[in-house]
Formats: C-alpha cells, sequence, structure tokens
C-alpha cells in the first residue's frame, strides 16, 4: 500500500484482549497506526477508505501446522475422500489410469474406516486394475500407503523394509506402514519435477488466502537424506512470490546445512511416532481394536543428539508425538537436551494427542509449547469415532484436551496438518468451540487465539502480527459473520470475504467485499 492513510471501517475484533472491539481502523505504510470506537481523530478527507460494515474484520489467521507442498499437489491427484466403497476407488484409479501420462498414478485421502469390510485394496487388486502403471494410494491421515506391485517396484522398497504388512503366508500385501511407508513417500516426492514443486506451492498458497489465512507454518522436506531436501530450498527461492507469508520449518535432521541457510529453526513432522488411525502411534497400553501398542521410530540417543544440536545452534525445534509414549520421549529428551531453557527457544510439540497431567506438568516446567489441530476432534472424535475405536471410549475421551493444557499454562497454536485435514483456520475454530468432550471445549475468543496470537509466538512472530493494535502489520480477515455472535454450530459456515496482508489486499470477492473509495 501507499503511503495515504487508509480508514477500515466495520465489526473489528482486535484479539488484544477478551472485551476489545472497535468499529474503525487506520492503516499507513502496510501497518496498523490506531484503533477505535466512535469518532474517527483524523481528517476523513485525508483518507482512503475500506467500508467493512456489516463484516467481522479479524488479525488474519494462521496455519501453524501444513505440509505445504502436499496440499498444492493433492489437485494433480486422485482424490479418493468421498470412496465408501471399494468398487468406488478402483473405478477413481482405472478413469485416472485411462489418460494417465505420467510415471506414478498417486491417490490421497483413502480411508480404510469407510470401507464397508474396513480393509486396504490389495497389490493384487492394483495390479488387475494396471499392472504396468505404478499406483501409490496414501492413507488420509498420511501414515501407511499402499501401492501395486510396479509400485512397489518404481519405489525402491526393498523386501526387507520394516512396515510392510504381510497375509499368513509371509506374501507382502502392498500396504506400507512407518518405514516403508516412508521411504515409498520419499521417493514419490522425488519423482516430482521442479516445476511441478514450484506449481504445488503457489497452489496451495492461494488455497491459504481464499479461507482467510495470512500465515502459513510450512512443513518441507524430509527426515532422512533425500531429494525432497531440494524442496525447501525451492520455497525459499518462490515464497516471497505466495499469496501468503510463509514460516519454513526444514523437516531435516542436518542442522548445519538449515544453519546455513540463515534459518532459525527445524523440524516439523521429525516422527517420533505414527497416527492412531494407521495403528502407528506410540501408545502406553495397547489399541482397543488391534494388537501392539505402536512404536517410537527414535532411539533416545538419537533424538536428544539432535536437538542438543540444533538447541546449540539457536535453533526452535518441532518434533511430531501423538501417543503417551512419544510425547514422554520428546519430554525426556527435551529435558535432556535443553533443559529448562526450553521456554525462550519455544521448543514444540506437533499434535501432542493424548498428554496426561505429569506430562502437562513438564511441558510447563521446561517451556515446551505444542502445535494442536481441533479439526481432528471435529473427523474422527466424539462416540462411535476412529478414537474411540482405536483408543477405548476411556482413553479417547482425553484426546486432545486443549482447554486442560491451557489451564495447565501450556502455550498452545492451531493447525490443520493439510493435507490430512483441510487448510481452513475457521473449521479448526469451529472444531474447538463444539469438541464432543464437553469438558474440553474452548470459548470462541481462546479458539481464534490458536489461530492468531498462538500461532504468531509459537513463530516468533508475536511483536508484528496477531493481533490488530498500534504498531502492528496490518494483517486482517474479514467475514461475513462474527464467530463471537452466531450460533457455535455455524462458526463453519462463516465465508471469508477478503484478505489483507501489510494493509494490501491478498484475497478479494468483488462481488461481496468493497474496494478502496473517497470519503467525500
Amino acid at each position: 500500500m501507499d503511503r495515504r492513510r487508509t480508514l477500515v471501517r466495520g465489526n473489528i475484533r482486535p484479539m488484544t484482549d477478551r472485551s476489545a472491539s472497535a468499529d474503525w481502523m487506520v492503516l499507513s505504510s502496510g501497518g496498523v497506526v490506531a484503533v477505535g470506537e466512535g469518532p474517527v481523530p483524523y481528517e476523513l478527507a485525508a483518507l482512503e477508505v475500506l467500508d467493512f460494515r456489516g463484516a467481522t474484520v479479524l488479525p488474519a489467521l494462521h496455519d501453524a501446522h501444513v505440509h505445504l507442498l502436499r496440499t498444492g499437489l493433492m489437485e494433480s491427484e486422485v482424490d479418493l475422500a468421498v470412496a465408501g466403497r471399494m468398487s468406488d476407488v478402483f473405478d477413481a484409479l482405472s478413469e485416472a489410469a485411462r489418460d494417465f501420462s505420467g510415471s506414478l498414478l498417486r491417490a490421497h485421502s483413502f480411508d480404510p474406516d469407510l470401507m464397508e469390510d474396513g480393509r486396504y485394496p490389495t497389490a493384487a487388486e492394483l495390479d488387475a486394475l494396471s499392472p504396468a502403471l505404478p499406483i501409490f494410494v496414501q492413507r488420509r491421515d498420511g501414515h501407511s500407503s499402499v501401492v501395486n506391485t510396479a509400485g512397489m517396484k518404481l519405489l525402491a522398497v526393498a523386501e526387507r523394509t520394516a512396515g510392510i504388512d504381510r497375509d499368513s503366508s509371509g506374501r507382502a500385501t502392498g500396504v506400507l506402514r512407518s518405514q516403508a511407508h516412508t521411504r515409498a513417500a520419499n521417493r514419490s516426492a522425488e519423482l516430482l519435477t521442479e516445476d511441478e514443486r514450484r506449481d504445488g506451492f503457489r497452489k496451495a498458497a492461494s488455497k491459504a488466502a481464499e479461507r482467510g489465512i495470512g500465515v502459513v507454518h510450512a512443513l518441507v522436506g524430509a527426515t532422512e537424506p533425500s531429494d525432497s531436501d531440494r524442496d525447501i530450498e525451492i520455497l525459499l527461492d518462490v515464497r516471497n512470490e505466495l499469496a501468503v507469508d510463509v514460516v519454513v520449518y526444514p523437516q531435516t535432521l542436518d542442522v548445519e546445512w538449515v544453519v546455513s541457510l540463515g534459518l532459525p529453526r527445524i523440524g516439523g513432522c521429525i516422527l517420533l511416532d505414527g497416527s492412531f488411525s494407521s495403528g502407528t502411534a506410540a501408545l502406553e497400553d495397547p489399541y482397543e481394536d488391534r494388537p501392539g501398542n505402536g512404536k517410537l521410530y527414535y532411539s533416545d540417543d538419537r533424538l536428544t543428539g539432535f536437538l542438543r544440536r540444533a538447541h546449540a545452534r539457536g535453533l526452535q525445534t518441532a518434533v511430531h508425538a501423538l501417543g503417551g509414549r512419544a510425547i514422554s520421549q520428546a519430554l525426556r529428551c527435551y529435558a535432556e537436551a535443553c533443559g529448562t531453557e526450553s521456554g525462550d527457544a519455544r521448543h514444540r510439540i506437533e499434535h501432542c494427542e493424548l498428554p496426561v497431567a505429569s506430562h502437562m506438568a513438564e511441558m510447563k516446567r521446561l517451556g515446551v509449547a505444542a502445535c494442536v489441530q481441533p479439526t481432528f476432534e471435529y473427523l474422527w472424535g466424539g462416540k462411535g469415532g476412529m478414537y474411540e475405536r482405536r483408543l477405548g471410549a476411556a482413553r479417547a475421551s482425553r484426546s486432545n484436551p486443549f482447554r486442560t493444557m491451557l489451564g495447565a499454562g501450556i502455550r498452545l497454536a492451531g493447525g490443520s496438518d493439510s493435507y490430512v485435514t483441510p487448510m481452513d483456520s475457521l473449521l479448526g475454530i469451529h472444531s474447538a468451540v463444539n469438541r464432543p468432550n464437553e469438558a474440553e471445549r474452548l470459548d470462541v475468543f481462546d479458539a481464534v487465539s490458536l489461530f492468531t496470537t498462538g500461532a504468531a509466538w509459537l513463530s516468533f512472530g508475536d511483536a508484528s502480527r496477531g493481533t490488530l493494535e498500534e504498531g502492528k502489520s496490518a494483517d486482517f480477515v474479514v467475514l461475513d459473520a462474527d464467530p463471537f455472535e452466531v450460533e457455535p454450530d455455524y462458526i463453519r459456515h462463516i465465508g471469508v470475504l477478503a484478505l489483507y496482508m501489510r494493509g494490501d489486499e491478498a484475497f478479494g470477492s468483488p462481488e461481496q467485499a468493497s474496494v478502496p473509495k473517497n470519503i467525500e
């Protein structure tokens, strides 16, 4: 924006405290000059105006956990999210294969829990669809997959790799978990061209802007050395072209390389365990509906060594831990590597879905924060949901205890884990307010804070963004309804009219949002 001051009118929610409200805001040179109610203490004729009266203005939303490249690539893959029968899966893959000319047919968002017989397709069934074309189908949670024979060969999954499911006679079924799935997913990414990767980042950023998300924490790269490391360099090269601001989290263990890139953080989904839906999250007790209690993917020595190296170099770290055993390991290794200095570093645990009281006390003591995903509960929580089937009613009732965690003094930020759930912070706010477990529901202020002030703090951006007040960046979203005033069940239906970053429009719906005009 130019240096002429701009007046924004509307129902403004600054998010500075629970009672804060305003009906005007003045911007200049990309920043907020003043916020207030009633008469505007400026010469109106000297102002441009954005008149959003009748709409609600909030700080730009944040999404603190996005697999940005995978989110963008989904646009060109087979979408199996609504497949309810195995025949739906086969029909979608067959149709896509008919005119497919690439090296690997990819599909996403497959959910065996939606299938009538609750299973994955087999390699043999996928071979029957296309014996020559490699097929790679990822489960919705991104922690397991299934391939046909050609896919297994192309993705270079060795016969003895841990995580290959086998039938009673010892033959591979095509289903891949843990190391086998990680290997296949990394190899799948290596097959992408640089143009495909750049386009994927652009598409994902545009999708974020359309949902009022001005800042995304982008988890990019792979923990094991691979061509996916190039994704980090590509993102750094294109991020100034993107529709939204990107905070880069390099998913690598190579501390010195990240330091050489000039980045202040490392990690993201450094997987200490897997997921509940794939049965790979590391629990204290066995799963309710299957044998075993998951596994830890790292030894304490390896994890502590990584955290110690990163902390010594001044890097913020982020690790993925869902189940109780994984959370225990994360905290044990943080204590050994960083001690109580973690608070200044703002180290973070991603997901942190089954913490108990002792975990929360240790997180508070160490200053370790959590990036949580309320939409998980919207999709899989509640009576009869996937969490209850996997964990049993008692454990499922204490999953994702957001209210208890806030009460324990733990810093929380909200993310989507897109591609796993939609990159939609309004849906995340809705999910936090309407938790199936009423005892863990958040009020609207705390829910919105997850995706504004909480996420800004977690990325060290709280000095410049997250609230609308003097001296902060003019980053704001315009909504067609006020989440503080609508019925809680309606929040997910609120529409985004416009997004402004540093006072400039990043997204707008011309038929709904106002355009700048002079006050006469």
